[in-house]
């Protein structure tokens, strides 16, 4: 049977999509990452509020207890939903279309490629067990997150990590995980997607899933020429070549082995024979999904994007108990290494001066966070929460208040 070979511009087009899209999630992701550590009022939520993995983490306690774990949010739970239904239907799109670690990886594996002039392969003996170990590490990290109620993942987690590259807490904080960011950026100039292949636990999660998705990559055993392209284009080495559909937990539906084939209608990602989607729509259509729900949630008001202030959330409180505008009671609970003393000051209705009288915090720079002025002033989260908790019950407390009493490194949140 003659084959017909695929016309080049739309596979090429596929690719420049997918790393259009997966480039400007990166930057996107990146701004807000560095204006979550520099910006004052209204600034962007923090990477734990931007992690779909944070969502399954908080799971346990949601399900049992109804509330997050503590530094989870909302947009956590709805990221994790979003990828989980996108997977439903189009594997995991997360992992290959979406996810800035993974580009970040192929970005890596690409410069390897022109250091070293060709892909590195681990020998099957090892690579096929080391695989393993992501579901491993996911039973571990779940269970623990779930008996304890803690973000067991995050002094690990090379995303966090990468998120604070800008912050002093980088090394203090996030050691742990900036070793593991190194170490999967610098495996991947070597094996493609170093992380993702043994240890990245959301992608192990959503491999489950991806079993028993709707659209998989499905091969024509009749116009296929045995060239190996596919095989070679696969970012993290699912064997394309030989499978009539590729249901390899493995595959991050990248779409790169389909962009890659030179025979016309050989591979295809499609849900069965006639529902078939071209490499363009098939990208733009599982981008697209995930994209949409979180459009939804935010356009309802469920996906928050910026920090609330303290007299935001208080308003908010007041208006859920069905109070009327600046009833609301202030709670010091709600004061975190990211509030800033100005933020205080308003929703408390303490006077600026008595801030810069206690801890001697120039009014100039009472728009800082807290864990910026927490080495220099004393003003720990900790603390603050005990003066304001004390003030507001006697003013007069602020002659005699000693800075520093009640200073807790499990206190300084975020």
């Amino acid at each position: 049977m003659a084959c017909e070979k695929a016309p080049l511009a739309p596979r090429r087009t596929s690719r420049v999509v997918r790393w259009s899209i997966l480039g400007i999630v990166l930057l996107g992701i990146t701004i807000l990452g560095v204006g979550h550590q520099y910006g004052g009022v209204g600034k962007p939520v923090g990477v734990d509020a931007l992690c779909p993995f944070g969502g399954l983490e908080t799971l346990g306690t949601l399900l049992a207890g109804g509330f997050l774990i503590k530094r989870v949010a909302v947009s956590s739970v709805l990221l994790l939903v979003a990828a989980v239904i996108t997977a439903f239907v189009f594997r995991r799109a997360f992992c290959g279309r979406i996810c800035p670690l993974g580009f970040l990886q192929e970005i890596f594996g690409g410069i390897g490629k022109r250091l070293f002039g060709r892909r590195f392969t681990v020998p099957a003996a090892i690579d096929r067990p080391a695989r393993y170990l992501k579901y491993v590490l996911l039973a571990a990290i779940l269970a623990l997150s779930w008996s304890t109620a803690t973000l067991v993942i995050r002094p690990y987690d090379p995303w966090a990590a990468y998120q604070h590259i800008s912050s002093p807490e980088l090394l203090t904080e996030f050691g742990i995980g900036f070793a593991v960011l190194l170490v999967g950026l610098v495996g991947s100039l070597a094996y493609d997607r170093f992380f993702c292949k043994y240890a990245c636990p959301m992608g192990a999660f959503l491999g489950l899933i991806s079993r028993v998705s709707v659209f998989k990559v499905r091969r024509s055993a009749e116009t296929c020429v045995d060239c190996g392209v596919c095989d070679r284009a696969c970012p993290v080495n699912v064997t394309v070549s030989t499978v009539d559909t590729v249901t390899d937990p493995e595959c991050i539906d990248c779409g790169e082995c389909v962009a890659a084939c030179p025979v016309k209608d050989t591979l295809a990602v499609s849900a069965g024979p006639d529902r078939r989607l071209t490499p363009v729509v098939a990208a733009i259509a599982s981008v697209g999904l995930f994209a949409a729900l979180v459009a939804g949630a935010t356009l309802t008001g469920d996906f928050a994007w910026t920090m609330p202030t303290l007299g935001g959330e208080l308003e908010r409180r007041a208006g859920d108990a069905g109070l009327p505008t600046g009833s609301a009671t202030f709670d010091s609970s709600l004061i975190k290494g990211s509030t800033t003393v100005s933020e205080i000051t308003d929703a408390a209705g303490i006077p600026p001066e008595v801030f810069t009288s206690v801890y001697g915090i120039p009014e100039a720079e009472q728009a800082q966070a807290l864990k910026d002025l927490k080495d220099i002033y004393g003003a720990y989260p900790g603390d603050v929460r005990a003066f304001v908790d004390a003030y507001l019950a006697d003013p007069s407390v602020a002659d005699t208040y000693v800075p520093g009493q009640f200073h807790s490194e499990e206190d300084e949140d975020h």
